[in-house]
């Protein structure tokens, strides 16, 4: 079946409705008894059956979606494709289309996210002018979600269930640790990961489940069926971007430049941790209010590309595109990253099957 698929950041409802007339027709559209039956209260609705997919988080989810003049340079520029940060459709795209194609419904598609987000832009965003980080992009989609349950065409989306997808945490963990290597040059093998770093990690991770509380206690949202996937941050080690500043920030020395690879490691570790941490406890909440909440671990998901590329399509654990003064390599799809952060189309698209798989595997 289709995707209706926009980014938002200010006046979406203007155009929303007439493609939202397509997905009003959607065999998934169904009303529901007001009062269920006992076997209705005991059925677990499936992980993989959605209406609505919903997407929070930064360049690894952007889309390139459409956005307001201010927040335009966060598009990326060519030889990227469509302003994502990719040679092709990124995650939340296929992922989209493969949702569409198992409920054989039509499924309607909101990505907020945004290249360069951060969690929250006052604990770890420098930038004179920051994109919308997630706690921005929270609270538009509930404006929009506002806007939506107001008119009778565009309140039947939504009358099936919603995936959340949160993924972020990449931007502050790269902002940590860049002040981590350098406030303190002489970085020591037995204790890398200091009492201030994990402090500034504890705190973002905080910020995280405040805003994951915000949508469980948000009075609109509530009316709905909703569910939510939280997805760790992938190891980031063994980018060439990790490499580069780490070799620069060393000035020539190796050893040092190797602290500071493993201090990455372990800021990112010590996030994940937290984060699942986190989410674990938050779920007798989210249960209560008749949401659901599931975490995907992409570290487990990377590991195994790189143990066994070729499985995945893959033939290069490198970058396609290192030297913006330089074109590309002439088959991005057989490597496992676009440039020196940001993963390749296929990889973006392996990682979709990968979720698509361990939703299939919750409704076992």
């Amino acid at each position: 079946m289709g995707i209706s698929g926009y980014g938002t950041r200010s006046g979406f409802f203007s155009f929303v409705i007439p493609l939202l007339l397509i997905i009003a027709k959607a065999s998934c559209m169904v009303d529901f008894p007001s009062e269920p039956s006992e076997t209705e209260e005991s059925f677990q609705p499936s992980w993989t059956n959605y209406s609505a997919f919903v997407v929070f988080g930064d360049s690894y989810s952007d889309n390139g979606h459409p956005r307001s003049p201010e927040d335009q340079p966060s598009f990326a520029a060519k030889p990227a494709v469509g302003g994502r940060f990719c040679d092709g459709p990124v995650w939340d795209e296929y992922l989209a289309q493969n949702l569409s194609n198992s409920a054989d419904s039509n499924i309607t598609f909101l990505n907020y996210a945004y290249n360069g987000a951060h969690i929250n832009n006052k604990l770890s965003n420098r930038a004179a002018k920051p994109v919308p980080d997630t706690a921005a992009q929270i609270h538009t989609y509930l404006t929009d979600l506002a806007q939506y349950v107001q008119h009778p065409i565009s309140r039947k989306v939504f009358e099936g269930r919603i995936l959340h997808a949160l993924w972020i945490g990449i931007n502050p963990i790269l902002a940590i640790w860049r002040f981590a290597f350098s406030a303190n040059q002489s970085l020591q093998s037995d204790n890398l990961l200091t009492p201030e770093v994990a402090e500034k990690l504890d705190a973002q991770v905080k910020e995280f489940s405040r805003q994951l509380s915000y949508l469980l206690n948000n009075r609109s949202l509530a009316k709905f069926q909703t569910d939510y996937m939280v997805m760790t941050i992938p190891p980031l080690t063994n980018t060439a971007l990790a490499i580069s500043e780490s070799s620069q920030a060393a000035k020539g020395d190796v050893t040092l430049a190797q602290q500071h690879v493993e201090l990455l490691a372990q800021i990112t570790d010590h996030f994940n941790s937290k984060l699942v941490a986190a989410v674990q406890e938050m779920k007798p909440r989210f249960s209560i209010h008749d949401s659901r909440i599931t975490i995907f671990d992409t570290v487990d998901f990377w590991n195994d590309v790189r143990s066994a590329p070729e499985k995945y399509g893959i033939r290069s654990l490198g970058s396609c595109f290192t030297d913006p003064n330089k074109p590309p390599c002439n088959k991005p799809d057989l490597y496992m990253y676009w440039d020196i952060l940001h993963p390749s189309s296929i990889l973006h698209s392996n990682l979709s099957n990968a979720i698509m798989q361990f939703l299939n595997d919750l409704d076992e």
